[in-house]
Order: structure tokens, then C-alpha cells, then sequence
């Protein structure tokens, strides 16, 4: 069986598919605005540089706020959209408009784009797909909407508010049995890209339709075709450790923010020993997480899958936090 390319897409990251919907209302002709929280006054559901599509009070697109608020955020905001005027409006805490508050009692500054254009949207869309990191950088004064590649600055910079966009995680899985089945399905329902590689032909049938990408491995020395990038986490889940050695190498030559292996304290010795004997620097062993998972001794697949899951995201937005403060 050769390689199966399944898909040439990543899922839609939940942070630019507001973009995506309103590419699809500026092209079918409809004034409409990108809204994007810029200030945060006490609590509030979410956070700076969230977005929000509208083109009228019953059609708009992502969430300002935890659900309770949206429409008549909308509606607000519909008279900006026909003046093709950008405006920051505040809304809950120190807002004029009485009628919108917060459950939490927090406020939000949020800048309304009726300016945005459909080449800009689309360049957006691009680099989304290309997995490339990019920022849109917003000016109010001159109704300037632009894409740069530096997603250092988050925020207002000299009139300019800054919104980066790192590619979504994506998930190299390698392995075999329930725990990989298990992975695969969590992390698919979640939104995660996710690439899976594996010797076993039946569960390539029964995933393969589900994921991104899927290869099957042929012998312990198959390399896995999927590219890493900073933004790849690898799992490796085999409870044969011949199947490890060739995947590890390239997962360890990689910018990945996370790589992790099955197996218990004494397996993640022998393999700790077993890379250093092999000529591999300590600091890129130590990379190799193991055992894996939040919860210690999980050995229901589906507990499991919860459990490296949610390492992985913490593993994400720590990395995401270093990117930003050293670059």
C-alpha cells in the first residue's frame, strides 16, 4: 500500500475562520466588518485580538463574549458597517450603551473594520493554509488593513494594532493499537490537524478518511513523510521500540514544540539511554517527553488520549508565550 495523501488542508483554526466567513460575504457582494477585541477592562470571556464578522444584526460570524451578547453587539455595530468608517466601541463596563453588559460586569474595547478587502482576506486565508506565521496590522486613522510577517508585536503600536497568527497545532501520531484509534478520534473531534503514520493497515482504513494525512510504514526504518515545523507536535505510540528509533531521529532533527513517546518511567530510561548511546545531545533528548499524559498511569486509550491531549496544549501555549517574549 502506498502513501495516502488524504487532504491538502488543515482544518480551519476557530481563530481565522471569522475571515473566512466574511471573504464569503464581501465576495457575494454584502458590506460587512471585521470587529477585534483591542482592550480589556476587568474579566471578560475572550481575550485580546478575538474576532467577530458582521454584516448585519441576524448574520455575523465568531464570538466577542461567551454567546450572550453577540446580536446586539451586531446590531451596534451595523451603523459603522454603512458609514464605512472605522471605530473602536466599548461595550459592558464604562460603555454609553446601557444595554450591553457583561455577566462577569467586565468591558471590552472592540474596533470595528468595515475597510477590509477581499485581496487582504485572501492573502490572510493563504498563509493560513501554507502553515506561515503572519500578523494583520490594522490603522483606524487611514482605514489601513495589511498583512506583515513580524508577529512579535501584539497590540496597539503608534496607532496601529498589531494581531499576530501562529499556525494551528498540528499532530504527527506514529504508532499502532486502541491508543493511537483513541488519539486520532479525540483529537479529530477537537479540531486538530492531525497526520498519522502506521504499520498496521486497518487502522489506516479506518482513520485514513478522518485525518489529513496517512502513511503506512513498511518496515522500522519507513521515514515519515510529514514535514515538522514549530508548531508540530509528535507522538509516538508503539509498544514495540524498533518501530521509535527512525521517527525519533527525524522528530528530534525537527523545530517541533513537542515530541513524546508510550511507554512507562523504566521504558523512557532504556530510550533515554539508548539515544544517548546513539550519539544524540543530551539537551535534544531531553526533549523526548515520557512518560506521556497529565494523568499519571492512564491506561484507558480514551483517558489517555485526554490526558497527552491536554500536555499538548499546555506544551503549545507555553511555546507560544516563549515566541512572543524572546522572538
Amino acid at each position: 500500500m502506498e502513501t495516502q495523501v488524504l487532504s491538502e488542508t488543515m482544518p480551519l483554526d476557530s481563530e481565522v475562520a471569522p475571515l473566512l466567513w466574511l471573504l464569503q460575504q464581501l465576495e457575494a457582494g454584502n458590506d460587512a466588518a471585521l470587529l477585534t477585541i483591542t482592550g480589556l477592562h476587568g474579566g471578560s470571556p475572550r481575550p485580546i485580538g478575538t474576532h467577530m464578522a458582521v454584516v448585519s444584526a441576524r448574520s455575523f460570524n465568531g464570538y466577542l463574549s461567551g454567546g450572550c451578547v453577540e446580536a446586539a453587539i451586531a446590531c451596534e455595530v451595523v451603523s459603522v458597517i454603512e458609514q464605512r468608517s472605522s471605530r473602536v466601541l466599548r461595550f459592558g463596563r464604562g460603555s454609553p450603551i446601557f444595554d450591553i453588559q457583561f455577566p462577569c460586569g467586565g468591558g471590552i474595547d472592540v474596533l470595528v473594520s468595515p475597510g477590509i478587502s477581499i485581496p487582504i482576506l485572501r492573502q490572510a486565508l493563504e498563509h493560513h493554509r501554507r502553515r506561515e506565521p503572519f500578523s494583520l496590522a490594522i490603522t483606524p486613522a487611514d482605514e489601513g488593513v495589511s498583512i506583515i510577517e513580524d508577529t512579535r508585536r501584539f497590540g496597539w503600536v503608534d496607532g496601529t494594532f498589531f494581531r499576530p497568527y501562529l499556525p494551528a497545532t498540528r499532530l504527527l501520531l506514529a504508532g499502532r493499537g486502541p491508543e493511537l484509534e483513541a488519539i486520532v478520534r479525540l483529537a479529530v473531534a477537537s479540531g486538530f490537524g492531525v497526520d498519522v503514520a502506521s504499520p498496521d493497515l486497518h487502522i489506516i482504513d479506518r482513520i485514513g478518511g478522518t485525518v489529513s494525512y496517512a502513511q503506512h510504514l513498511r518496515s522500522t526504518s519507513d521515514i515519515c513523510r510529514v514535514p515538522t515545523d514549530p508548531w508540530t507536535a509528535t507522538v509516538l505510540l508503539f509498544h514495540e521500540r524498533e518501530w521509535e528509533d527512525t521517527i525519533l531521529k527525524m522528530a528530534l532533527s525537527g523545530p517541533g514544540f513537542y515530541i513524546g513517546a508510550l511507554g512507562s518511567k523504566r521504558t523512557q530510561t532504556a530510550r533515554r539511554q539508548q539515544l544517548l548511546a546513539a550519539g544524540h545531545d543530551a539537551a535534544l533528548v531531553d526533549r523526548v517527553v515520557g512518560p506521556i499524559g497529565l494523568i499519571s498511569q492512564a491506561r484507558d486509550p480514551t483517558t489517555l488520549a485526554i490526558s497527552v491531549l491536554a500536555e499538548i496544549a499546555i506544551s503549545r501555549r507555553n511555546a507560544d508565550t516563549d515566541t512572543r517574549l524572546h522572538g
